[in-house]
């Protein structure tokens, strides 16, 4: 990951299917001299936690996992970034839409209904995405709860390619948006 030094009021995403790896990449970040107020991570409601464990019929589709995650992302824009943003500091925010929109798009849903979806998070002033590492421990994040949660039935797929498959469409949406700059 390289950094560049942010100006206050920016927001900045980190994005990817590791949440052991967001969650360093985003400390790293704060660590490295930058003047962050704070990190916002996913699940910051508790939507998630709540759900808990379910067998195959109880698993949520990766649809109801979107809405619940967009949900969960405006709460975080309420609380904590945009009130962070106002006060004129940078916020991290790790993982932000790019990780939602990838994980969608792996499970099969269309990439019009994924923008509409996120079409009220603010755009982020940087980016960056994440490689996740070989073996990563601790934090579980977005994409590796969804992956263990939803019903692979109808998509046919395995937790293992929709992992790969996420990470192939956040490496494409990545790569366009440093072509658009």
């Amino acid at each position: 990951m390289t950094s560049t030094s942010t100006s206050p009021g920016r927001l900045i995403a980190i994005d990817g299917v590791s949440g052991p790896a967001l969650q360093a990449a985003a400390r790293e970040w704060r660590m490295g001299g930058h003047r962050v107020a704070s990190i916002s991570t996913w699940d910051a409601s508790g939507i998630f936690g709540d759900l808990g464990d379910r067998d195959e019929e109880g698993a949520p589709s990766a649809r109801v996992l979107l809405l619940l995650y967009a949900t969960d992302l405006a709460f975080r824009l309420r609380w904590d970034i945009r009130p962070a943003l106002a006060e004129g500091r940078a916020v991290i925010a790790a993982p932000y839409v790019d990780t939602a929109i990838a994980f969608g798009r792996a499970a099969g849903l269309r990439a019009s209904w994924l923008t509409h979806l996120f079409g009220f998070a603010p755009a982020a002033a940087e980016s960056c995405r994440i490689q996740p590492p070989a073996h990563a421990a601790g934090h579980v994040g977005f994409v590796e709860f969804g992956c263990d949660r939803v019903a692979y039935g109808r998509a046919g797929l395995d937790r293992q390619r929709l992992l790969e498959r996420a990470t192939a469409f956040l490496k494409k949406r990545h790569d366009a948006h440093r072509r658009a700059r």
